[in-house]
């Protein structure tokens, strides 16, 4: 851990288990070093750093006694730091040379904001466990610390000379530092508490095991399984956000199938399309979704074709036709609570101008356009997609398991668990919810056509040329 401190970069994650000492090592230590030294090695002076906790309250106080107890108790400390003054949010230390370093507390939901010390800005800051418990489940709450870090934090450091040292234990992938570590722009450190588990004792591979031995881990281990909070254990011990016990649709829940056989086939289905729209391109913004499906004679949902990304509203239309003008689907599902009301007018304009007409469902309980949800939506993917998927009723095709779209839909998929959806975005998974809502009928089976017994043999009337054919049933004859 220590190494990674050391150097230029600018940008640090750390992800780390509970109780590896992250916040001593990356804040406590880190400071005192400074106030000792002057100086990060490779980095150069340090006169000023930031200090971000999840509030004042909680983490910037307790940081500031821990800090001022140890100088009180620390011969070594005493000798090297002449001189320390203590407020809870500013703490002061001089050492032996004269060389004076500030660090100010924050709480990461209040902000930062006209930071200046010593006549400079800051060159550091030690971003620490930004989020609590309950703070985790709180979208205002999440998007205000990544406006404190975004915002707020970067641009109060110092232009030429900046160190961000960024360390917490992830709740689930909307955790901001979740978020970054996924970005590709900070270097990235991952510090579980083992290796793998579970494993045998030959097996184990502990990052600190005079602290957390095998016994300590498989302790944990069989009390949280035991309790049915494997969650908890994988998410702060081994930095997995779910894991295969929790997920409610399994790899194996999901068949492949080779979907060239389906478009050189189509007559043999019917086909439906699912969607769920968002209006913003921006970074963080939520996925637009359409999903193409094609229905089988034995009630199996095929994944055809889709799309999947952040856009305009106007590019989602153009999408949304050019699927539905290709594959001419029976129903097309429109979700209209929220402000996804307003699309279904928009799109019957569009068909009128576009001359491409298509039949938007009205769900099996309504006698109006579009789908109502009348359950949340955890209950309604209990409810509507994990049996489709136990059922081993949804196919997806695989030449296409790298596409953009498959990929977010299995994504989202591995993080659907009993507590919720612990993935960012759950955009595909309210398409795969909305195939139980639709007015979906079976296609016939395909057979040869039978013949009929009066036929004239050797005879070519109207263009037949007496030879048998074996021709599809329509799909559209039930």
């Amino acid at each position: 851990m220590l190494d990674k401190i050391a150097g230029k970069k600018e940008n640090t994650a750390n992800m780390c288990a509970r109780g590896l000492a992250k916040t001593t090592i990356f804040a406590e230590y880190l400071f005192l070093y400074i106030a000792v030294y002057g100086s990060i090695p490779g980095f150069g002076k340090i006169d000023y750093a930031l200090y971000l906790s999840d509030s004042i309250e909680n983490g910037v106080k307790k940081m500031r006694l821990r800090i001022e107890r140890r100088c009180d108790n620390s011969e070594f400390l005493k000798r090297y730091i002449t001189s320390t003054r203590f407020t809870d949010i500013r703490w002061y230390f001089k050492n032996a040379e004269g060389k004076e370093f500030v660090v100010t507390g924050h709480g990461a939901k209040t902000g930062v904001r006209g930071t200046v010390e010593l006549n400079t800005r800051p060159q550091l800051a030690v971003l620490d466990d930004l989020l609590g418990d309950e703070d985790a489940r709180s979208a205002t709450i999440i998007e205000n610390v990544e406006n404190t870090v975004y915002s707020a934090i970067d641009y109060a450091l110092h232009p030429n000379k900046r160190k961000i040292i960024w360390s917490g234990t992830p709740f689930n992938a909307k955790d901001p530092l979740y978020k970054a570590i996924e970005s590709g722009v900070w270097h990235v450190n991952v510090y579980p508490v083992c290796q793998a588990f579970p494993c045998s004792r030959e097996e184990f591979k502990g990052a600190w095991e005079d602290r957390f031995s095998y016994d300590y881990v498989n302790n944990q281990y069989i009390k949280s399984k035991g309790a049915g909070q494997l969650d908890s254990f994988n998410q702060e011990l081994m930095l997995r956000i779910t894991s295969e016990e929790d997920r409610l649709v399994q790899d194996s829940d999901i068949i492949w199938y080779n979907r060239s056989n389906v478009l050189k086939n189509q007559g043999a289905y019917n086909f439906y399309v699912t969607t769920d729209f968002a209006t913003s391109d921006k970074q963080h913004a939520d996925f637009s979704v359409i999903n193409v499906w094609a229905y089988n004679n034995n009630g199996d949902w095929l994944w055809v074709d889709g799309f999947c990304k952040r856009a305009l509203m106007d590019h989602t239309i153009d999408e949304l036709f050019r699927l539905v003008q290709e594959y001419r689907p029976q129903e097309v599902g429109i979700e209209v609570t929220g402000q996804q009301g307003g699309f279904i007018s928009w799109i019957q304009n569009e068909m009128g101008q576009r001359n491409n007409y298509f039949t938007l469902s009205k769900g099996k309980n309504s006698n109006t356009i579009g789908i109502r949800p009348t359950k949340d939506k955890m209950s309604r993917f209990q409810q509507n997609a994990v049996p489709l998927f136990k059922s081993k009723k949804i196919w997806l095709p695989e030449e296409l398991k790298d596409s953009q779209e498959l990929e977010e839909l299995l994504f989202e998929l591995s993080l659907a668990t009993l507590k919720g959806f612990k993935s960012k975005h759950d955009d595909h998974i309210d398409t795969i919810t909305m195939l139980a809502e639709l007015n979906a009928w079976k296609p016939s089976e395909v057979g040869p056509q039978e013949e009929e017994d009066d036929r004239l043999e050797d005879s070519i009337m109207w263009g037949d040329d007496g030879s048998t054919k074996k021709v599809g049933d329509s799909s559209y004859f039930v």
